[in-house]
């Protein structure tokens, strides 16, 4: 097995020419190596005697396919771009690209020495794998002929000139060495100037000269004043090679030259802090290979000095204290001490102040202050940070031109801040201008570009996550859109392609949600088949993948009901599982994923194996998390569900107990205005509830309303789910006979408007309609039991209105507002729909990076965002009452014509309520002899009569037909007259006979308004 790193490069037509070589490590073959055993032998490969870091990993192709670890390659000097790439092979399969990262430039030799960061999404240890390793690749250091233009870089790197060609065969010259060596620029470090040559193209010339050198150190006493200048120019020649070879004896010398060349020189000589510099640089290079903490310690220490050396207004001052603070925040990776990261951020801040904005240096110094204080924000959290981290950035993609080569990186690292602090803090300012930026990146960016398809992934995402927030379905479109095309760009041998393709599953599977087209979900589905089918054996994303298209195939499982979408399902889950170790922070989840879905195939065939199973996923996946994580409350609430079914399936009262203790844990370790604390707090008085009703225990009971109540009035949570517990806690404490009864009907009450208007589709409007009519109708009954008929017929009109106008497809309070503030109605159906889904907006947004508590601060910045909305709307002309029920006084106003009887029908009782002009109270009217068994019975019969009569036939629809002679039809309208309308017009006086009868207007509700209750009466006596 080996790992490889390779270096291609595309280029205009050729200049002088450049000598790369590199090298491949070969791995132990003992065992068959996974990708994971690969990536944590990176640091350190054993290569005969030598330990080759991951700075190294560089080899030159011989043949297609066929990796030299000795042949040089000819390249062009001047690029345009060079991808740096990591094969791995594993197993017999030959190479295989792991991980790529794309560099764009015009002069590769500008990039020497700089940091490349490779990222493999979703190593074991950490939520990502950093390979960082350098562009080692530089040109031999002199010219034969002596007539090149001397280097000015000021970076302490060599680089290399466009020079004028050969005046000569000068390679025997030791005097003109001499000369060179003495001519060293002391600006420069004390390095010597590097330039392109025609005449050294070979290893042996790198070799020759760090034999001339040598030569030339030996030669020159210590009290000469060019000894330090020569040393630091060996020392150099010797990181060269052992940077091109990998051999620790070459950097070991080389820190021993630039040691020597420091020790010679006064602190109060101009080239002490450059010759510090190097020393410190090649230090930090040392402990990159062999992890030694000395080094890195030392390599502060030299980098300090030259710090405090360097003269005010030195130019080169602002990079010695970046490479000091570079050092820091290396040792802060390290061990995690924060004074450290501290201080590396004072040293990039001083670099920065340093710097006139005029400088070409200046953004990639902001950019380096940037992301430092962006690591100080991810580890202390501290959102000031962050902004400031923004603010660098900010000024870095100001600073630089749109053609400077790194300006399209920074740009999409302040999207990548700017998002960063949208998950904190949830300002949608932040996710568009985060959007902007990568859009201008695409814009800017040709298709030809490598890095195309990861900023149209980046920009897809965060169209995504806008959707999510908003709910514009023209974002989800256009993240879609953005994401396809990412795909198109990518081969299908390309390490990122799998992840492209499983977040356009992710896409694809959200619109589905959306709008129902079951092509997006079976379009999602194939998304992520192709991302399993793409990733590498022990890729550290498999798992995830595998789960994401058990979930979609689980959601086709539910719209089509086809069991092998079922099985499918539980079978990638469990292919996730048993990939991921157990110590992996994804195993919970995707336990927590199978027992589900095994719940779910037990409720649709009943084997109680699956159910067994499911409780034991779900067990282990409580076990695996730890109490502060995220996902535990969640998953102990799984449990206690699959532990509640198992008790109503089989009836062991150990089950419910311990499903009972499950769902309190979850409630125990979910903070207070955590969005899916409601949720857990109502599945806790289910079972409580559950309880209550097996053992008859009244303490269950209590304890069942005390969750059901801290559920429906707590402001945080979805609607749904807060008007779902207060309907269990009406139920509770009428049975129970408590005196929370008329609390709970009015929390109720207050709840419905946000449900039944408010952020839902119209699917799930239609839902809750079926429920909210039944619910006003028992919460008016309980009224009018204790009472209290004003709350009754204010509760019942509100009831009324909302379900004929849904039904009716009338103008809604909001299609009013919207009429007067369309901006305001359409930000408060935003914000209504983030609410109702509880938890799972916040979820979305963030994939669970997010901790219980920084989740519950965005979800109380959304209540107090509708609050603020909702006091709004209120202090507009006409709109004082919005969302509320209308008082007695009002209706009392539309009895003018005559008096309005509402006929409640509930289970618990039936009565009329009547409103009669001037009247300060209702008129209630007890009908004992009416009960929704009766009026489902009359209902059956009179569908029974108009069927017979062939009134329900669509032939005879427009024709008239005679049903009332018929003797069922007549029993059924005086039963009416008897149970219902009699009474009612008896309480009203309005029996006795008059040429001039008072018009009486009739609201009915339930069952009852599919019968003629103006027709009720005794026909063969006249009584009516």
């Amino acid at each position: 097995m080996s790992i490889t790193s390779t270096l291609t490069v595309d280029s205009d037509p050729p200049y002088s020419s450049l000598i790369f070589q590199g090298i491949t490590v070969e791995l132990s073959a003992e065992a068959d190596h996974s990708l994971r055993d690969v990536l944590h032998l990176v640091s350190k490969l054993k290569l005969d005697d030598r330990y080759v870091d991951k700075a190294d990993l560089l080899s030159r192709e011989s043949s297609p396919g066929v990796w030299d670890a000795n042949k040089p390659l000819i390249l062009p000097e001047i690029v345009a771009h060079f991808t740096l790439s990591v094969f791995a092979e594993l197993g017999g399969e030959g190479p295989q690209l792991v991980a790529s990262q794309e560099l764009y430039g015009t002069d590769l030799c500008d990039r020497l020495g700089e940091p490349v960061t490779i990222l493999l999404d979703g190593h074991e240890d950490y939520p990502s794998m950093i390979l960082k390793t350098k562009i080692t690749t530089e040109a031999d250091i002199f010219k034969p002929a002596l007539g090149g233009e001397q280097s000015n870089n000021q970076t302490g790197e060599c680089r290399v000139q466009d020079l004028a060609p050969n005046s000569g065969d000068q390679t025997g010259n030791f005097e003109g060495l001499l000369q060179l060596l003495s001519e060293v620029n002391p600006d420069n470090g004390g390095r010597c100037p590097s330039y392109g040559s025609d005449n050294f193209g070979n290893w042996e010339d790198i070799n020759k000269r760090i034999e001339m050198e040598e030569e030339a150190v030996r030669s020159t006493p210590d009290s000469d004043p060019d000894k330090p200048s020569r040393l630091s120019n060996l020392g150099s020649s010797l990181l060269s090679r052992f940077k091109r070879l990998g051999n620790v004896d070459d950097l070991d010398s080389a820190i021993a030259q630039y040691q020597a060349a420091v020790n010679l020189t006064p602190d109060s000589h101009p080239d002490k802090p450059g010759l510090l510099s190097n020393l410190g640089g090649s230090l930090l290079t040392r402990f990159e290979r062999l992890s030694n903490i000395d080094d890195l310690d030392s390599a502060i220490a030299q980098h300090q000095t030259a710090v405090n050396l360097s003269p005010d207004g030195h130019p080169n001052s602002p990079m010695w204290l970046s490479n000091l603070g570079t050092s820091l925040l290396a040792r802060f990776e390290c061990h995690g001490n924060v004074d450290d990261l501290d201080s590396a951020i004072a040293q990039y801040r001083a670099a920065v102040n340093l710097t006139p904005d005029s400088h070409p240096d200046k953004p990639d110094l902001l950019n380096n202050l940037g992301g430092s204080l962006v690591t100080r924000f991810e580890r202390l959290s501290n959102i000031d940070d962050l902004d400031s981290a923004i603010a660098q950035d900010q000024t870095a993609v100001n600073l630089s031109p749109d053609s400077h080569p790194n300006s399209l990186m920074w740009l999409t690292n302040l999207g990548d801040s700017l998002l960063t602090r949208f998950e904190c803090l949830g300002n949608v300012d932040d996710l568009d201008s985060a959007i902007a930026q990568y859009q201008a990146a695409v814009n800017l960016t040709p298709d030809s570009h490598p890095d195309k398809p990861s900023r149209l992934n980046n920009l897809g995402n965060s169209l995504c996550i806008r959707f999510q927030r908003l709910g514009n379905i023209e974002d989800l479109d256009s993240a879609i859109a953005r994401l396809q095309a990412a795909g198109s760009l990518t081969p299908d041998n390309h390490p990122n392609k799998p992840s492209q393709l499983n977040s356009l599953g992710n896409s694809l599977h959200r619109r589905f949600e959306r709008l129902g087209n079951i092509g997006d979900l079976d379009s999602a589905i194939a998304q992520h088949q192709k991302a399993v089918n793409l990733s590498l054996d022990g890729h550290p994303n498999s798992p995830m993948w595998l789960s994401n298209l058990g979930t979609s195939l689980l959601a086709r499982f539910e719209c089509l009901g086809n069991v092998d979408d079922l099985d499918s399902a539980i079978a990638r889950n469990q292919e996730a599982g048993n990939l991921t170790p157990d110590d992996h922070p994804n195993k919970p989840g995707q336990l927590n994923g199978l027992g589900n879905s095994l719940l779910r195939r037990f409720e649709h065939l009943r084997n109680i194996d699956d159910l067994d199973s499911a409780i034991v996923q779900h067990q282990t996946a409580v076990n695996l998390s730890p109490d502060d994580h995220h996902n535990n409350p969640m998953c102990l609430n799984n449990l206690g569900n699959s532990l509640l079914t198992r008790f109503k399936c089989l009836g062991n009262v150990d089950d419910l107990d311990s499903a009972i203790a499950q769902q309190q844990a979850a409630v125990n370790s979910t903070p207070d205005g955590h969005p899916a604390k409601s949720n857990w707090l109502k599945n806790l008085g289910n079972f409580l509830l559950t309880r209550f009703e097996h053992l008859r225990n009244v303490d269950d009971a209590e304890a069942s309303i005390v969750q059901f109540s801290a559920a429906s009035l707590s402001p945080i949570g979805s609607p749904s789910v807060r008007l779902t517990a207060a309907r269990r806690w009406i139920g509770v404490a009428f049975i129970t006979n408590h005196a929370s009864l008329l609390t709970a009907c009015e929390c109720a009450i207050t709840i419905i408007p946000l449900v039944a208007w408010l952020g839902l589709s119209i699917p799930d409007r239609h839902q809750h309609l079926a429920q909210i009519g039944g619910i006003v109708r028992d919460i008016a009954a309980i009224a009018i039991l204790i009472g209290q008929c004003d709350k009754a017929i204010e509760w019942l009109e509100q009831g009324r209105s909302i379900v004929w106008t849904q039904i009716l497809q009338l103008r809604t309070p909001v299609d009013e507002l919207r009429a007067v503030e369309p901006d305001l109605a359409d930000r408060l159906l935003h914000v209504s729909s983030l609410l109702d889904q509880g938890d799972k907006s916040t979820k979305s947004q963030n994939e669970g990076k997010q901790s219980p508590e920084e989740e519950a601060r965005q979800y109380r910045a959304l209540v107090r965002e509708h609050e603020e909305i909702i006091e709004k709307i209120r202090s507009l002309p006409r709109f004082g009452d919005f969302l509320r029920p209308l008082k007695l006084h009002q209706l009392v106003n539309a009895a003018k014509e005559g008096p309005i009887v509402v006929i409640n029908v509930s289970k618990i009782r039936c009565d009329a309520l009547a409103l009669v002009y001037g009247a300060e109270e209702v008129i209630h009217i007890p009908l004992p002899d009416l009960t929704s068994e009766k009026i489902i019975q009359l209902q059956a019969e009179f569908n029974s009569i108009l069927k017979s009569s062939g009134v329900r036939m669509r032939a005879v629809r427009d024709e008239e037909v005679e049903v009332g002679g018929d003797e069922g039809c007549k029993r059924m309208l005086a039963e009416l007259w008897d149970c219902l309308v009699k009474p009612v017009l008896d309480s009203l006086a309005f029996c006795h006979r008059s040429d001039t009868l008072p018009r009486i207007w009739w609201c009915v509700t339930g069952q009852l308004a599919f019968l003629p209750i103006h027709a009720a009466g005794v026909y063969d006596t006249g009584d009516s």
